[in-house]
Protein backbone atom coordinates (compact mmCIF):
# COMPACT_ATOMS: atom_id res chain seq x y z
CA UNK A 1 0.00 0.00 0.00
CA UNK A 2 2.77 2.33 0.64
CA UNK A 3 4.22 1.54 -2.44
CA UNK A 4 1.44 2.49 -4.19
CA UNK A 5 0.79 5.35 -2.48
CA UNK A 6 4.15 6.78 -3.73
CA UNK A 7 3.58 5.86 -7.16
CA UNK A 8 0.06 7.60 -7.13
CA UNK A 9 2.07 10.56 -6.03
CA UNK A 10 5.19 10.41 -8.53
CA UNK A 11 2.52 9.92 -11.03
CA UNK A 12 1.11 12.96 -10.11
CA UNK A 13 4.17 15.38 -9.69
CA UNK A 14 6.53 13.80 -12.14
CA UNK A 15 4.40 11.86 -14.93
CA UNK A 16 1.78 14.39 -16.12
CA UNK A 17 2.93 14.39 -19.78
CA UNK A 18 5.06 16.15 -22.59
CA UNK A 19 7.49 18.69 -21.41
CA UNK A 20 10.91 18.15 -22.76
CA UNK A 21 9.99 15.51 -24.86
CA UNK A 22 7.79 17.60 -26.80
CA UNK A 23 10.13 18.77 -29.64
CA UNK A 24 11.82 15.06 -29.78
CA UNK A 25 12.16 14.39 -33.20
CA UNK A 26 11.38 17.20 -34.72
CA UNK A 27 15.10 18.32 -35.56
CA UNK A 28 16.30 15.40 -38.40
CA UNK A 29 16.10 15.97 -41.55
CA UNK A 30 13.44 13.00 -41.47
CA UNK A 31 10.92 14.48 -39.05
CA UNK A 32 8.07 15.33 -41.82
CA UNK A 33 4.49 16.02 -39.79
CA UNK A 34 6.73 15.50 -36.67
CA UNK A 35 8.30 18.92 -37.40
CA UNK A 36 5.31 21.31 -36.88
CA UNK A 37 5.41 20.63 -33.35
CA UNK A 38 8.49 22.89 -34.06
CA UNK A 39 8.33 24.92 -36.69
CA UNK A 40 5.93 24.36 -39.71
CA UNK A 41 8.36 25.60 -42.11
CA UNK A 42 10.08 22.49 -41.74
CA UNK A 43 7.89 20.57 -44.55
CA UNK A 44 9.84 21.80 -47.14
CA UNK A 45 13.02 21.33 -46.25
CA UNK A 46 12.66 18.02 -45.24
CA UNK A 47 13.66 15.08 -46.89
CA UNK A 48 9.92 13.18 -46.89
CA UNK A 49 7.73 14.17 -49.38
CA UNK A 50 5.05 12.07 -48.06
CA UNK A 51 4.75 10.34 -44.05
CA UNK A 52 1.71 9.56 -41.70
CA UNK A 53 1.78 7.97 -37.91
CA UNK A 54 1.10 8.71 -34.15
CA UNK A 55 3.29 10.13 -31.23
CA UNK A 56 3.07 9.95 -27.67
CA UNK A 57 4.98 12.24 -25.38
CA UNK A 58 5.46 11.81 -21.41
CA UNK A 59 7.23 13.88 -18.71
CA UNK A 60 6.83 16.31 -16.33
CA UNK A 61 9.10 18.13 -13.49
CA UNK A 62 9.21 19.91 -10.46
CA UNK A 63 11.62 21.40 -8.19
CA UNK A 64 10.81 20.79 -4.88
CA UNK A 65 10.04 16.94 -4.42
CA UNK A 66 12.82 14.06 -5.80
CA UNK A 67 13.09 10.45 -5.39
CA UNK A 68 16.56 8.82 -6.19
CA UNK A 69 16.45 7.15 -9.59
CA UNK A 70 17.40 3.55 -8.82
CA UNK A 71 13.86 4.24 -6.22
CA UNK A 72 12.00 3.96 -8.94
CA UNK A 73 12.97 0.40 -10.34
CA UNK A 74 12.58 -0.88 -6.15
CA UNK A 75 8.74 0.26 -6.24
CA UNK A 76 7.56 -1.78 -9.11
CA UNK A 77 9.67 -4.57 -7.15
CA UNK A 78 7.75 -6.96 -5.25
CA UNK A 79 8.69 -6.89 -2.26
CA UNK A 80 11.24 -3.17 -3.18
CA UNK A 81 12.04 -0.56 -0.28
CA UNK A 82 13.22 2.59 -1.36
CA UNK A 83 15.80 4.40 -0.14
CA UNK A 84 15.51 6.69 3.18
CA UNK A 85 15.43 10.36 3.15
CA UNK A 86 16.56 11.99 6.01
CA UNK A 87 15.52 15.75 6.53
CA UNK A 88 15.60 17.69 9.89
CA UNK A 89 16.61 14.61 11.68
CA UNK A 90 13.43 12.62 10.36
CA UNK A 91 12.74 9.92 7.56
CA UNK A 92 10.78 10.25 4.83
CA UNK A 93 9.57 8.03 1.92
CA UNK A 94 10.89 10.98 -0.22
CA UNK A 95 13.32 13.76 -0.69
CA UNK A 96 12.51 17.41 -0.42
CA UNK A 97 13.87 20.66 -0.26
CA UNK A 98 13.67 23.28 2.82
CA UNK A 99 15.62 26.07 0.77
CA UNK A 100 12.84 29.28 1.01
CA UNK A 101 12.70 29.54 -2.44
CA UNK A 102 9.64 29.83 -4.75
CA UNK A 103 8.39 26.16 -6.06
CA UNK A 104 7.36 25.62 -9.62
CA UNK A 105 5.59 22.51 -11.43
CA UNK A 106 5.25 21.41 -15.63
CA UNK A 107 3.17 18.85 -16.15
CA UNK A 108 1.64 17.75 -19.25
CA UNK A 109 0.52 15.78 -21.89
CA UNK A 110 0.78 15.33 -26.12
CA UNK A 111 -1.19 12.57 -27.45
CA UNK A 112 -0.71 12.56 -31.01
CA UNK A 113 -3.57 11.09 -32.61
CA UNK A 114 -2.68 11.09 -36.47
CA UNK A 115 -0.30 13.80 -38.31
CA UNK A 116 1.04 13.42 -41.95
CA UNK A 117 2.20 15.45 -44.66
CA UNK A 118 2.62 15.34 -48.41
CA UNK A 119 4.46 17.29 -50.93
CA UNK A 120 3.80 16.88 -54.90
CA UNK A 121 6.94 18.91 -55.91
CA UNK A 122 9.19 19.32 -52.77
CA UNK A 123 8.41 23.52 -53.02
CA UNK A 124 5.13 23.23 -51.39
CA UNK A 125 3.44 21.04 -48.38
CA UNK A 126 0.54 20.18 -46.93
CA UNK A 127 0.09 18.67 -43.46
CA UNK A 128 -2.63 17.58 -41.11
CA UNK A 129 -2.82 16.62 -37.38
CA UNK A 130 -5.03 15.76 -34.31
CA UNK A 131 -3.93 16.26 -31.12
CA UNK A 132 -4.97 15.46 -27.53
CA UNK A 133 -2.94 17.92 -24.93
CA UNK A 134 -3.28 18.88 -20.99
CA UNK A 135 -1.16 21.40 -19.93
CA UNK A 136 -0.33 21.91 -15.88
CA UNK A 137 1.47 24.69 -14.05
CA UNK A 138 2.41 26.35 -11.29
CA UNK A 139 4.84 29.03 -11.10
CA UNK A 140 6.65 30.68 -8.14
CA UNK A 141 4.21 28.80 -5.84
CA UNK A 142 4.91 30.71 -2.18
CA UNK A 143 7.41 27.95 -0.22
CA UNK A 144 5.81 27.56 3.04
CA UNK A 145 2.59 25.93 1.14
CA UNK A 146 4.95 23.19 -0.18
CA UNK A 147 6.64 22.81 2.66
CA UNK A 148 4.06 22.89 5.34
CA UNK A 149 1.75 20.53 3.04
CA UNK A 150 4.68 17.84 3.62
CA UNK A 151 6.15 19.17 7.43
CA UNK A 152 2.32 20.45 8.70
CA UNK A 153 2.22 24.04 10.14
CA UNK A 154 2.39 22.38 13.30
CA UNK A 155 5.25 20.71 12.77
CA UNK A 156 7.64 23.25 10.86
CA UNK A 157 8.78 26.14 11.44
CA UNK A 158 5.71 28.49 10.44
CA UNK A 159 3.85 29.74 12.98
CA UNK A 160 3.67 33.53 14.22
CA UNK A 161 5.79 34.60 10.99
CA UNK A 162 4.94 37.32 7.86
CA UNK A 163 4.56 36.13 4.58
CA UNK A 164 4.22 38.20 1.23
CA UNK A 165 3.99 36.53 -1.97
CA UNK A 166 3.41 37.85 -5.22
CA UNK A 167 3.04 36.89 -8.77
CA UNK A 168 1.79 32.73 -8.33
CA UNK A 169 0.59 31.42 -11.24
CA UNK A 170 -1.24 27.95 -11.35
CA UNK A 171 -3.23 26.69 -14.33
CA UNK A 172 -4.58 23.93 -16.08
CA UNK A 173 -5.99 23.11 -19.91
CA UNK A 174 -7.04 20.11 -21.83
CA UNK A 175 -8.17 20.48 -25.32
CA UNK A 176 -8.41 19.07 -28.65
CA UNK A 177 -6.73 20.65 -32.01
CA UNK A 178 -7.23 19.64 -34.93
CA UNK A 179 -4.66 21.13 -37.45
CA UNK A 180 -3.82 21.78 -41.22
CA UNK A 181 -0.45 23.45 -42.08
CA UNK A 182 1.02 24.33 -45.32
CA UNK A 183 4.63 24.94 -46.24
CA UNK A 184 6.50 26.59 -49.10
CA UNK A 185 9.77 27.74 -50.62
CA UNK A 186 9.03 31.36 -50.93
CA UNK A 187 12.73 32.32 -52.26
CA UNK A 188 15.38 30.08 -53.83
CA UNK A 189 18.80 31.22 -55.04
CA UNK A 190 22.32 30.05 -55.72
CA UNK A 191 22.69 28.67 -51.89
CA UNK A 192 20.53 29.80 -50.50
CA UNK A 193 16.54 29.47 -50.00
CA UNK A 194 14.13 30.58 -47.24
CA UNK A 195 10.98 28.45 -46.67
CA UNK A 196 7.79 29.67 -45.28
CA UNK A 197 4.88 27.91 -43.38
CA UNK A 198 1.31 28.30 -41.16
CA UNK A 199 -0.45 26.10 -39.35
CA UNK A 200 -4.25 26.85 -38.38
CA UNK A 201 -6.21 25.12 -35.55
CA UNK A 202 -9.54 24.84 -34.35
CA UNK A 203 -9.80 23.91 -30.41
CA UNK A 204 -12.24 22.35 -28.24
CA UNK A 205 -11.70 22.79 -24.40
CA UNK A 206 -12.96 20.35 -22.28
CA UNK A 207 -10.90 22.06 -18.86
CA UNK A 208 -9.70 25.25 -18.17
CA UNK A 209 -8.40 26.41 -14.57
CA UNK A 210 -6.29 28.99 -13.47
CA UNK A 211 -5.70 31.30 -10.27
CA UNK A 212 -3.76 33.94 -10.14
CA UNK A 213 -2.07 35.29 -6.84
CA UNK A 214 -1.53 38.67 -7.38
CA UNK A 215 -0.60 39.62 -3.80
CA UNK A 216 -1.20 38.15 -0.29
CA UNK A 217 0.66 39.21 2.89
CA UNK A 218 -0.49 37.05 5.68
CA UNK A 219 0.32 36.05 9.61
CA UNK A 220 0.66 32.61 10.29
CA UNK A 221 -0.74 32.16 14.05
CA UNK A 222 -2.02 28.52 14.10
CA UNK A 223 -3.55 25.78 11.64
CA UNK A 224 -6.60 27.62 11.54
CA UNK A 225 -5.69 31.43 12.30
CA UNK A 226 -4.55 32.77 9.56
CA UNK A 227 -4.87 36.85 9.81
CA UNK A 228 -4.84 38.35 5.80
CA UNK A 229 -3.46 41.69 5.74
CA UNK A 230 -3.94 42.02 2.14
CA UNK A 231 -5.07 39.82 -0.92
CA UNK A 232 -5.75 40.20 -4.25
CA UNK A 233 -6.69 36.79 -5.96
CA UNK A 234 -8.27 36.05 -9.37
CA UNK A 235 -9.26 32.60 -10.64
CA UNK A 236 -11.42 30.94 -13.10
CA UNK A 237 -12.52 27.48 -13.79
CA UNK A 238 -14.91 25.46 -16.50
CA UNK A 239 -15.16 21.63 -16.77
CA UNK A 240 -16.78 18.45 -16.88
CA UNK A 241 -17.93 19.03 -13.04
CA UNK A 242 -21.12 19.43 -11.29
CA UNK A 243 -20.96 22.20 -9.00
CA UNK A 244 -23.74 21.09 -6.58
CA UNK A 245 -22.68 17.62 -6.18
CA UNK A 246 -22.27 16.38 -2.56
CA UNK A 247 -18.19 15.86 -1.35
CA UNK A 248 -19.44 13.21 0.75
CA UNK A 249 -20.43 10.39 -2.07
CA UNK A 250 -21.70 12.85 -4.98
CA UNK A 251 -20.49 12.21 -8.40
CA UNK A 252 -18.61 15.61 -9.33
CA UNK A 253 -17.75 14.38 -12.72
CA UNK A 254 -20.42 15.13 -15.03
CA UNK A 255 -19.99 13.76 -18.28
CA UNK A 256 -22.95 15.70 -19.65
CA UNK A 257 -20.73 18.84 -19.74
CA UNK A 258 -17.65 17.42 -21.14
CA UNK A 259 -17.12 19.99 -23.93
CA UNK A 260 -16.80 23.46 -22.30
CA UNK A 261 -15.54 25.74 -25.15
CA UNK A 262 -14.22 26.52 -28.59
CA UNK A 263 -11.23 28.30 -29.79
CA UNK A 264 -8.82 28.61 -32.57
CA UNK A 265 -5.13 28.83 -33.12
CA UNK A 266 -2.02 29.71 -35.48
CA UNK A 267 1.74 28.47 -35.60
CA UNK A 268 3.92 30.37 -37.95
CA UNK A 269 7.66 29.99 -39.23
CA UNK A 270 10.24 30.78 -41.32
CA UNK A 271 13.71 28.85 -42.43
CA UNK A 272 16.87 29.89 -43.53
CA UNK A 273 18.72 27.62 -45.41
CA UNK A 274 22.72 28.21 -46.87
CA UNK A 275 23.39 24.84 -49.23
CA UNK A 276 26.34 22.86 -49.56
CA UNK A 277 26.17 23.80 -53.20
CA UNK A 278 23.81 25.69 -55.88
CA UNK A 279 20.96 22.92 -56.77
CA UNK A 280 18.51 24.66 -59.60
CA UNK A 281 16.21 21.51 -58.34
CA UNK A 282 14.37 21.18 -62.02
CA UNK A 283 10.81 20.79 -62.06
CA UNK A 284 9.79 16.68 -61.10
CA UNK A 285 6.49 14.98 -62.29
CA UNK A 286 6.59 12.83 -59.50
CA UNK A 287 6.63 13.51 -55.37
CA UNK A 288 9.38 10.38 -55.07
CA UNK A 289 11.80 12.44 -57.18
CA UNK A 290 12.15 15.68 -55.85
CA UNK A 291 15.90 16.58 -54.63
CA UNK A 292 17.33 15.78 -51.44
CA UNK A 293 18.96 19.52 -50.64
CA UNK A 294 22.15 18.70 -48.83
CA UNK A 295 22.94 22.28 -46.70
CA UNK A 296 25.54 23.23 -44.24
CA UNK A 297 23.70 25.11 -41.83
CA UNK A 298 20.03 26.27 -41.55
CA UNK A 299 18.32 29.03 -39.01
CA UNK A 300 14.93 28.42 -38.01
CA UNK A 301 12.44 31.18 -36.39
CA UNK A 302 8.90 30.02 -35.25
CA UNK A 303 6.16 31.39 -32.76
CA UNK A 304 3.89 28.29 -31.69
CA UNK A 305 0.44 27.97 -29.85
CA UNK A 306 -1.10 31.55 -30.55
CA UNK A 307 -4.20 31.39 -29.67
CA UNK A 308 -7.37 30.95 -27.19
CA UNK A 309 -9.89 28.92 -25.99
CA UNK A 310 -13.51 30.72 -25.08
CA UNK A 311 -15.02 28.51 -22.37
CA UNK A 312 -18.27 29.71 -21.66
CA UNK A 313 -20.06 26.56 -20.51
CA UNK A 314 -20.01 25.15 -16.98
CA UNK A 315 -17.54 28.29 -16.38
CA UNK A 316 -16.72 30.51 -13.06
CA UNK A 317 -14.89 33.30 -12.08
CA UNK A 318 -13.69 34.66 -8.86
CA UNK A 319 -12.20 37.61 -7.26
CA UNK A 320 -11.00 37.63 -4.08
CA UNK A 321 -9.52 41.09 -2.48
CA UNK A 322 -9.18 42.78 0.98
CA UNK A 323 -6.40 45.53 1.99
CA UNK A 324 -8.02 45.72 5.88
CA UNK A 325 -7.17 42.50 7.63
CA UNK A 326 -9.64 39.71 7.79
CA UNK A 327 -9.20 36.23 9.15
CA UNK A 328 -8.57 33.33 7.73
CA UNK A 329 -10.50 30.19 9.11
CA UNK A 330 -9.86 26.82 7.49
CA UNK A 331 -12.57 25.34 9.68
CA UNK A 332 -15.71 27.43 8.26
CA UNK A 333 -14.63 25.01 5.42
CA UNK A 334 -14.87 21.72 7.44
CA UNK A 335 -18.84 21.39 6.53
CA UNK A 336 -18.72 22.35 3.09
CA UNK A 337 -21.28 20.12 1.52
CA UNK A 338 -20.76 20.83 -2.13
CA UNK A 339 -18.41 22.91 -4.61
CA UNK A 340 -20.90 26.32 -4.40
CA UNK A 341 -21.35 25.69 -0.55
CA UNK A 342 -17.28 25.83 -0.06
CA UNK A 343 -16.93 28.82 -2.68
CA UNK A 344 -19.53 30.51 -0.43
CA UNK A 345 -17.94 29.92 2.68
CA UNK A 346 -14.54 31.47 1.95
CA UNK A 347 -15.93 34.33 0.02
CA UNK A 348 -17.68 34.99 3.21
CA UNK A 349 -13.96 35.69 5.05
CA UNK A 350 -13.16 38.45 3.11
CA UNK A 351 -16.59 40.12 1.40
CA UNK A 352 -20.06 41.04 2.74
CA UNK A 353 -21.66 39.98 -0.24
CA UNK A 354 -20.45 36.80 -1.94
CA UNK A 355 -22.06 38.21 -5.45
CA UNK A 356 -18.78 40.72 -4.92
CA UNK A 357 -16.80 38.36 -5.92
CA UNK A 358 -18.44 36.26 -8.81
CA UNK A 359 -17.50 37.71 -12.23
CA UNK A 360 -18.63 36.54 -15.42
CA UNK A 361 -19.76 33.41 -16.69
CA UNK A 362 -17.44 33.05 -19.17
CA UNK A 363 -13.70 33.51 -20.16
CA UNK A 364 -10.75 32.96 -22.91
CA UNK A 365 -7.60 31.09 -21.79
CA UNK A 366 -5.04 31.62 -23.80
CA UNK A 367 -2.91 28.29 -25.47
CA UNK A 368 0.88 28.07 -24.00
CA UNK A 369 2.10 30.59 -26.77
CA UNK A 370 5.93 30.33 -27.61
CA UNK A 371 8.76 31.94 -29.24
CA UNK A 372 11.85 29.71 -30.46
CA UNK A 373 14.94 29.49 -32.64
CA UNK A 374 16.54 26.76 -34.18
CA UNK A 375 20.13 26.41 -35.77
CA UNK A 376 21.35 23.25 -37.61
CA UNK A 377 25.13 22.56 -38.70
CA UNK A 378 25.86 20.04 -41.37
CA UNK A 379 28.97 19.00 -39.74
CA UNK A 380 29.16 15.86 -42.73
CA UNK A 381 26.24 14.67 -44.28
CA UNK A 382 25.28 11.99 -41.74
CA UNK A 383 26.40 14.08 -38.73
CA UNK A 384 24.71 16.89 -37.65
CA UNK A 385 24.55 19.59 -34.40
CA UNK A 386 21.30 21.20 -33.62
CA UNK A 387 20.60 23.85 -31.07
CA UNK A 388 17.26 24.88 -30.37
CA UNK A 389 15.99 27.60 -27.97
CA UNK A 390 11.84 27.96 -26.60
CA UNK A 391 11.40 31.07 -24.79
CA UNK A 392 7.18 31.42 -23.44
CA UNK A 393 5.13 34.06 -23.99
CA UNK A 394 2.07 34.72 -22.07
CA UNK A 395 -0.36 36.83 -24.28
CA UNK A 396 -3.07 36.43 -21.77
CA UNK A 397 -4.17 36.98 -18.06
CA UNK A 398 -5.41 33.42 -18.28
CA UNK A 399 -3.26 30.70 -20.00
CA UNK A 400 -1.15 27.51 -20.06
CA UNK A 401 2.51 28.23 -19.91
CA UNK A 402 5.29 25.79 -21.04
CA UNK A 403 8.67 25.81 -19.39
CA UNK A 404 11.96 27.44 -21.29
CA UNK A 405 13.90 25.02 -22.91
CA UNK A 406 17.59 25.53 -24.64
CA UNK A 407 18.61 22.12 -25.96
CA UNK A 408 22.13 20.83 -28.15
CA UNK A 409 21.90 17.99 -29.40
CA UNK A 410 24.63 16.03 -31.35
CA UNK A 411 22.66 13.85 -33.40
CA UNK A 412 23.87 10.85 -36.51
CA UNK A 413 21.06 10.05 -39.62
CA UNK A 414 19.81 8.52 -42.20
CA UNK A 415 17.01 7.55 -43.70
CA UNK A 416 15.96 4.63 -41.83
CA UNK A 417 18.03 4.90 -38.73
CA UNK A 418 18.82 8.22 -36.70
CA UNK A 419 20.76 8.78 -32.71
CA UNK A 420 20.25 11.96 -31.03
CA UNK A 421 21.89 12.94 -27.84
CA UNK A 422 20.12 15.87 -26.70
CA UNK A 423 21.44 18.07 -24.09
CA UNK A 424 18.49 20.28 -21.98
CA UNK A 425 19.08 23.22 -19.79
CA UNK A 426 15.45 23.00 -18.44
CA UNK A 427 13.94 26.48 -17.68
CA UNK A 428 17.23 28.02 -17.07
CA UNK A 429 17.33 25.34 -13.57
CA UNK A 430 18.64 22.00 -14.15
CA UNK A 431 20.99 20.28 -17.23
CA UNK A 432 19.38 16.78 -18.70
CA UNK A 433 21.04 14.44 -20.99
CA UNK A 434 19.20 12.28 -23.02
CA UNK A 435 19.01 10.23 -25.34
CA UNK A 436 16.84 9.40 -28.31
CA UNK A 437 16.49 6.61 -31.75
CA UNK A 438 14.50 6.01 -34.53
CA UNK A 439 14.88 2.21 -36.10
CA UNK A 440 12.27 2.22 -39.46
CA UNK A 441 8.93 3.42 -38.10
CA UNK A 442 10.03 2.88 -34.50
CA UNK A 443 11.18 6.15 -32.10
CA UNK A 444 11.89 6.09 -28.76
CA UNK A 445 13.81 8.87 -26.45
CA UNK A 446 13.96 10.97 -23.48
CA UNK A 447 15.42 13.78 -22.42
CA UNK A 448 16.86 12.43 -19.20
CA UNK A 449 18.26 9.00 -19.73
CA UNK A 450 19.96 8.92 -16.14
CA UNK A 451 16.63 8.21 -14.48
CA UNK A 452 16.42 5.34 -16.70
CA UNK A 453 19.34 3.41 -15.48
CA UNK A 454 18.91 4.49 -11.95
CA UNK A 455 21.34 7.17 -11.93
CA UNK A 456 21.40 10.99 -9.57
CA UNK A 457 18.29 12.46 -8.26
CA UNK A 458 14.89 12.74 -10.40
CA UNK A 459 12.23 15.70 -10.15
CA UNK A 460 10.45 14.07 -13.15
CA UNK A 461 10.24 11.33 -15.96
CA UNK A 462 9.78 11.37 -19.60
CA UNK A 463 9.59 9.45 -22.68
CA UNK A 464 8.59 9.80 -26.31
CA UNK A 465 7.39 7.46 -28.34
CA UNK A 466 6.27 7.68 -31.87
CA UNK A 467 5.39 5.52 -34.73
CA UNK A 468 5.94 6.79 -38.13
CA UNK A 469 5.79 5.65 -41.96
CA UNK A 470 8.02 7.83 -43.96
CA UNK A 471 8.31 8.42 -48.19
CA UNK A 472 11.54 9.31 -49.24
CA UNK A 473 12.82 11.98 -51.71
CA UNK A 474 14.90 10.55 -54.41
CA UNK A 475 13.65 7.30 -53.98
CA UNK A 476 11.29 5.80 -56.71
CA UNK A 477 9.94 2.27 -58.01
CA UNK A 478 8.40 2.44 -61.07
CA UNK A 479 5.15 0.25 -60.53
CA UNK A 480 2.82 -0.14 -63.99
CA UNK A 481 4.18 2.70 -65.65
CA UNK A 482 4.64 5.84 -63.74
CA UNK A 483 3.90 4.46 -60.01
CA UNK A 484 5.89 6.20 -57.15
CA UNK A 485 6.14 3.79 -54.18
CA UNK A 486 8.06 3.88 -51.07
CA UNK A 487 10.23 0.95 -51.39
CA UNK A 488 10.42 0.11 -48.03
CA UNK A 489 6.82 0.44 -46.75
Amino acid sequence: MKRFFLLVLLSVLFVGGDVCAQFLGTSTNYSGSRGLALNPSLMTTSYVYADFGLNLGVSAYNDFIYLNASDYFQLLRKNGTTSEYWNNGKSYDYGFFLNGKPKNIYETLDFNLISGMYSPDGKHAWGFFINNRIYTNGTNIPYEIGEASILGIENGDFLDKNYKSTDMRFGMMAWSELGVSWSKVVYEGYFRKIDFGITAKGLIGYLGIDLNLNNVDKDIYTVDSIIIHKLDIDAVLSGPIDYSAKFDGGNIFDASKIVNGLGAGFDIGFTYTYNRQYNTRPAVNRPCAAKKVSYMWRLGVSLLDVGAVHYNKNARSYKLACDTDKQFDGKQLDGAQDFDDMMDRLTAMFHDNKSETRGSDSFWMGLPTAFSVQFDYSITKKLYLNATWVQPMKLLTYSAIRPALFVVEPRYETPYFDLTIPVTFFNYEKLYVGLESRLGFLTIGTQNILNFIGVGKSYGLDLYVALKFNFYKERCTAVRGDGCWYEGF
